[in-house]
């Protein structure tokens, strides 16, 4: 008989900050490099930098109300 694997049981604990919660929903990662930060970039523009990870995680509400991602539609 296999062994299951993670996706043959979801996770009940937050991807963002390892907290078990029932209420977790799939997003993006977002990472946001503000300009102030990014003085040495070959952008001299002052913009920030935001960059999406491909990877599919389940947070929970209080990460989803405070970290940048971008929900799954």
């Amino acid at each position: 008989m296999p062994t299951p694997g993670p996706s043959d049981h979801p996770s009940t604990t937050c991807d963002s900050c390892g907290a078990p919660d029932d209420d977790l929903a799939p997003v993006h990662r977002v990472y946001v490099t503000p300009a102030a930060w990014d003085l040495g970039s070959p952008d001299e523009r002052g913009e920030e930098h935001v960059q999406v990870l491909d990877e599919v995680e389940r947070w929970c509400f209080p990460c989803r109300s405070l970290y940048p991602h971008q929900p799954l539609t």
